[in-house]
């Protein structure tokens, strides 16, 4: 006989800080990234956007010179640039991370030195064309979508080109000063890709910090909650069949019967604790709660109540008993409902409501009575239709949850509006 329900370890991966590129138009989310490296990439883009509107500004003042060297069909590469850092500074806005203008920078910048060539006119260019600060800037747009390696290789293949082609677009070319120009550029351009791979590192390792830090702090209410629980049971065989055994060694006659009666209570006592250990006895719902703020305390910091009301009935009436499995599926879904808040809502607040009242009786839930849970919060919101196949927290924890134990839960959403999770328990209940 189990006394307690087996629950599995709970396994913490390392996220990685770089999302691969199986869908580049949908929004990367903190739960991919982590939610520091989520926000060094949102910082990134923005700053990325920013240094590409300047170098835009400053290209305008040389364009006019840059043409005698270069075909006009050249600059088209730059308004490329130009609408791919607009994209970047949209997504800041929004607080959205998309990974396509990421890619899509380096590879730009790259066409241009490859197509400098080719729009040549045969003029020796008055000054430097202006893609030459756009390298570095694709450099580190690469450390931060793929990795150091492959950027401090972009780095050199491209300046290397572009030295060279300057060398042949120049009239009058230093050998020595060429090479100097072009090794400088290259230490100039590596060192700055290793101070932003390590600030990416950073926050990837905080991310892990984390996550570590509540799977341990989870494992511990685990094993406390079940350390209580195996006292709880302990304390009840003790008191039940010690004294069935004591009672059966005294005089034989009336204590015979108490014996019996003990020994059934224990029985009782004992198939109880099974079924609750199953998930198949009932609970009380004021115990329903404190199981949710337990399993709420990894997110304190950010969870506001509202209003939790845990008398359902009015003093002196019997305490409404729910299903222990019910009881679990519910607080795992507002648990769920918090934890997509904290990941993807983009604000520092959550706030959750609980409560209930007395109703007609139901199919469902005979006692008459009803609970009704809202998470809340003002972020960044979604279309509530996007909810696909791989949103599984929602589909399973929340909606898969809820319904199978008779609830019904009603997601309110839309971007840029906040998201609004009502679960709702029994489905039937006419509050």
């Amino acid at each position: 006989m189990s006394h307690a329900a087996h629950r599995p370890p709970l396994a913490y991966r390392k996220v990685p800080a770089r999302r691969r590129r199986s869908s580049l138009l949908v929004p990367t989310s903190p739960q991919e990234l982590g939610m520091n490296s989520y926000r060094i990439h949102l910082l990134a883009n923005i700053c990325h956007g920013l240094v590409v509107v300047a170098l835009f500004l400053e290209a305008l003042t040389i364009v006019e010179d840059q043409l005698r060297a270069f075909e006009r069909w050249h600059l088209v590469f730059l308004l490329a640039l130009l609408v791919n850092g607009g994209a970047m500074l949209l997504q800041g806005a929004r607080r959205q991370v998309r990974m396509w203008p990421v890619l899509a920078a380096p590879v730009l910048v790259a066409l241009t030195v490859l197509t400098l060539p080719l729009a040549w006119t045969g003029a020796a260019p008055p000054q430097d064309p202006w893609v030459e600060p756009f390298i570095l800037l694709a450099a580190a747009a690469t450390v931060v979508a793929w990795s150091i390696e492959l950027a401090v290789a972009y780095l050199a293949s491209v300046t290397v080109f572009y030295v060279l082609v300057m060398v042949r677009t120049t009239e009058s070319a230093d050998v020595m000063g060429v090479l100097f120009d072009a090794t400088s550029r290259i230490a100039f351009g590596v060192v700055l890709v290793v101070l932003i791979s390590l600030v990416y590192k950073g926050g990837q390792n905080a991310d892990q910090v984390y996550a570590a830090a509540i799977a341990q702090e989870l494992q511990l209410n685990r094993s406390r909650s079940q350390a209580e629980e195996q006292e709880r049971l302990d304390r009840l065989i003790h008191d039940n069949v010690m004294a069935a055994l004591l009672d059966a060694g005294r005089a034989p006659g009336p204590v015979q019967r108490r014996t019996r009666e003990l020994a059934q209570r224990a029985l009782e006592v004992l198939a109880f604790e099974e079924r609750r250990a199953e998930g198949k006895g009932t609970t009380m719902v004021h115990t329903l709660l404190d199981d949710l703020l337990e399993s709420l305390s990894p997110w304190r910091n950010r969870v506001r109540f509202n209003s939790i009301t845990p008398y359902i009935r009015p003093p002196g009436q019997p305490r409404p008993l729910i299903p222990v499995e019910t009881a679990q599926a519910l607080v795992q879904a507002v648990t769920e409902a918090v934890s997509n808040s904290a990941r993807h809502a983009g604000t520092e607040v959550t706030f959750v409501t609980m409560d209930g009242g007395v109703c007609p009786p139901t199919p469902l839930n005979p006692e008459g009575f009803f609970l009704r849970f809202q998470v809340v919060d003002r972020g960044r919101g979604f279309q509530v239709r996007s909810i696909d196949s791989r949103r599984l927290g929602v589909r399973v924890s929340i909606l898969g949850n809820v319904r199978h134990v008779g609830g019904a839960v009603d997601v309110d959403s839309a971007p840029g509006r906040g998201t609004r999770v009502t679960i709702l328990w029994p489905r039937d209940a006419q509050p």
